[in-house]
């Protein structure tokens, strides 16, 4: 049975095309976590964020909803988390915090879509090219992993996650690999597997919002009872650990040149802390023919030159003209240029071109093959056996 969307669903998760422009569009937005706490306990030293993914199926009621959205919500107070509201985690999830000293973000998943998890990449995406890949202009993003509901699943398509991917790599590939589009290398070519790689990407656009977020004001303390309790709290945490007001809420980044600066900061971050840029030089350096569509590209151009020597190897390339005259240098012995001549019509082009550079003193396969812009010598040395078998019939003959 066909679900029927309201008008009021649409307007509440959808923008629409009239309204949107480069100054408002794509948007990430932070809701600030003094709606739920007075106060926030924040370790000096925090681990490295990691991520655990849960079937939604977890959200089984609201208040087990609004205890996972809490959780990530205090993302300031690291691995603190585990104390606050372990106890209050479904047994799957609880399963995942094995080691108390473990910074965890908690990210929902639907049966047939990561819409939920990846909301701080997807709002990264201009509309041009959201609409291009046939996704949704779903209003703002909330960081960290909002409330969920299931209403929002309306609007999110069942080939979500790929052609998510195929959007954020597009969108990233200018940062990847700047002198050639994405359409110039296969699909199995490994800077195109990893710029959709959106698991890769997203602790990096985490770290992003959060470092953006920590330049945010302070809520004030705004009674009495607030500041006995901040007070209180500072003197009972232990060495490490500081009590603090929760930071304010706000925009991350809005409009089309925010959130470009945004993917920069992601990439840069990915480069620190994932040897991005280690990682892309790494495959520059070892790709092969297959890693290339038919489409012209720098990229391709380089590597052929690389392999192939292009611009210091003059190729031979032999025509053959019917009832022409032949024409014989003066200083040639006339004997051994009727003899090469009669050999050579009986070759075809590739075995009169490996002949051409034994003659010239290019003896060694290997160094035929680079002259003939070939990647290794296995051609050559077949060509040279059927070579041999020809030469036996001519002399014999």
């Amino acid at each position: 049975m066909k679900t029927e969307i309201s008008e009021y669903s649409k307007q509440h998760y959808l923008v629409q095309e009239k309204d949107v422009n480069r100054d408002n569009y794509p948007e990430l937005y932070n809701i600030s976590s003094a709606f739920f706490y007075d106060l926030v306990p924040r370790p000096i030293h925090t681990s490295t964020p990691e991520f655990v993914y849960f079937d939604l199926k977890a959200f089984d009621n609201a208040e087990r909803a609004m205890q996972i959205y809490e959780w990530n919500l205090m993302w300031e107070a690291g691995h603190l988390r585990q104390n606050m509201f372990y106890e209050k985690l479904p047994e799957e999830i609880r399963r995942a915090c094995i080691n108390e000293n473990d910074n965890i973000y908690l990210l929902p998943f639907h049966k047939d879509h990561h819409y939920h998890a990846y909301a701080s990449l997807f709002h990264l995406i201009p509309s041009n090219i959201l609409k291009y890949n046939n996704l949704p202009l779903l209003k703002k993003g909330i960081w960290p992993v909002g409330a969920v509901n299931g209403t929002d699943n309306l609007f999110i398509p069942k080939s979500f996650d790929a052609r998510l991917a195929q959007a954020f790599s597009y969108h990233i590939w200018p940062l990847i690999d700047p002198g050639s589009r994405v359409s110039a290398f296969s699909k199995d070519d490994s800077l195109r597997i990893l710029s959709h790689n959106l698991d890769f990407w997203l602790p990096s656009i985490f770290k992003v919002v959060e470092n953006r977020l920590s330049l945010f004001e302070r809520v004030d303390i705004e009674d009495e009872r607030q500041r006995r309790k901040l007070a209180k709290a500072r003197r009972e945490l232990p060495l490490g650990v500081e009590a603090v007001r929760p930071l304010k809420g706000g925009i991350v980044w809005s409009g089309e040149e925010e959130a470009w600066e945004a993917t920069e900061e992601m990439v840069e971050l990915a480069d620190s802390s994932g040897k991005l840029r280690a990682i892309i030089d790494a495959i520059k350096s070892n790709r092969v023919e297959e890693d290339f569509s038919d489409i012209w590209s720098n990229a391709r151009e380089d590597f052929e030159r690389k392999i192939y020597k292009k611009r210091s190897r003059i190729k031979v390339v032999f025509v053959e003209l019917d009832e022409t005259i032949p024409v014989h240098g003066p200083d040639s012995e006339l004997h051994e240029s009727l003899l090469w001549e009669d050999f050579f019509g009986i070759l075809d082009q590739k075995e009169k071109r490996i002949v051409v550079c034994l003659r010239n003193g290019t003896t060694k396969m290997g160094d035929i093959a680079k002259e003939m812009g070939y990647a290794n010598h296995s051609p050559v040395s077949k060509a040279l056996i059927k070579i041999r078998k020809k030469a036996e019939m001519f002399l014999n003959d």
